[in-house]
């Protein structure tokens, strides 16, 4: 079941994403190139424990079986909640079930989950259990940073790691740095070697912006694997080698996933959402700045076609068609009863 341990070193994984990694984008980067895991957005885990919860979330638990081995990411702050929502995460199928232990946004915070954690090693260390027990043996995985205010290796990941999980995944930052510091790999390195001690995998993340990149880190940090997040911005290549693109290219690339978002999620999520790729897409050559601004500037995924479309013909491009490749998403069977109690209650 641990899935895991079957990947060949080093496996490439696609960073969770609030507001991005949905079931079309996740679609999208795989019709590019192709990472050896993929994670969901993160849900709170009082969101899988009530009908009332589930409702405005469930759309970040869409899967498909062409994204297999995927997993799942949480975050909260009770033990409790952990261990039926990780039954739950059990009950729909997914591969594997992510702790996330790391985001640095107030909201999530001022429950006590993300970042928070870190400066409450029992708790985190108690909800990795609690998690352990509801998935009944499939593998658990944590995401988390160097620490809070200061990198705290040696402590934090050193909790995290007496709880056993299958996986840590190291953010190589701290909360307070955000992610306006450069990736701190030297510490990402020492995190390996103690999860190597204690049997447990480590994947690195921070900074890396190709194949090539995540190769030679591996090797030079010693973790088993490589997590890109941002630098799948513009590039949903960046799992391929050789992954540099053209300017029509990129172009293309981008009415693929306009045109894939809009076709799938229709009235479900507005077309602006997209407007955070432009930029990433639509930079450093002749007219982007005119043609990013007219992206920018419109009303919804129609006009942006039309935008890219324009550009395409004063270029003297053939401005390709599209077809919209229908995504079929896993049908959620929520089979745990809630009243269930839980061992850590």
């Amino acid at each position: 079941m641990n899935f895991w341990r079957q990947l060949k070193k080093p496996f490439f994984v696609l960073a969770p994403m609030a507001d991005v990694t949905d079931i079309v984008f996740r679609h999208f980067v795989l019709r590019h190139s192709r990472p050896d895991v993929v994670y969901t957005e993160f849900v709170a885990c009082k969101a899988l424990l009530s009908s009332q919860g589930r409702g405005p979330f469930i759309h970040h638990l869409k899967y498909s079986e062409q994204e297999r081995p995927i997993v799942a990411q949480i975050f909260g702050s009770n033990p409790d909640d952990f261990f039926v929502g990780a039954q739950q995460i059990r009950a729909l199928g997914f591969d594997g079930l992510d702790i996330n232990m790391g985001c640095p946004d107030r909201r999530v915070e001022k429950q006590g989950a993300g970042a928070r954690l870190m400066r409450d090693s029992q708790r985190a260390q108690a909800i990795i259990q609690a998690a352990k027990a509801g998935l009944d043996g499939l593998p658990l995985t944590v995401k988390t940073r160097l620490g809070y205010h200061t990198i705290e290796t040696a402590t934090w990941i050193g909790a995290v790691l007496a709880a056993k999980p299958e996986v840590i995944v190291v953010h190589g930052r701290t909360r307070q740095e955000m992610s306006d510091a450069p990736a701190h790999w030297d510490e990402i390195a020492l995190a390996a070697r103690m999860a190597h001690d204690a049997g447990v995998l480590c994947v690195g993340n921070g900074d890396v912006q190709s194949r090539e990149q995540g190769e030679e880190y591996a090797r030079r940090f010693g973790v088993d694997g490589i997590m890109i997040g941002r630098g799948v911005f513009g590039n949903p290549w960046v799992f391929a080698p050789c992954a540099e693109r053209n300017e029509p290219e990129k172009l293309i690339a981008l009415a693929q996933l306009i045109t894939q978002f809009s076709g799938f999620w229709q009235a479900t999520k507005n077309d602006g959402r997209l407007k955070k790729h432009f930029k990433a897409y639509v930079d450093g050559f002749s007219g982007s700045r005119t043609l990013r601004e007219r992206l920018l500037a419109s009303r919804n995924s129609t006009e942006a076609i039309e935008a890219l479309s324009r550009y395409f013909h004063g270029q003297g491009w053939v401005f390709p068609d599209r077809v919209y490749e229908p995504i079929m998403p896993s049908q959620p069977k929520w089979q745990v009863q809630h009243h269930e109690q839980s061992p850590f209650h």
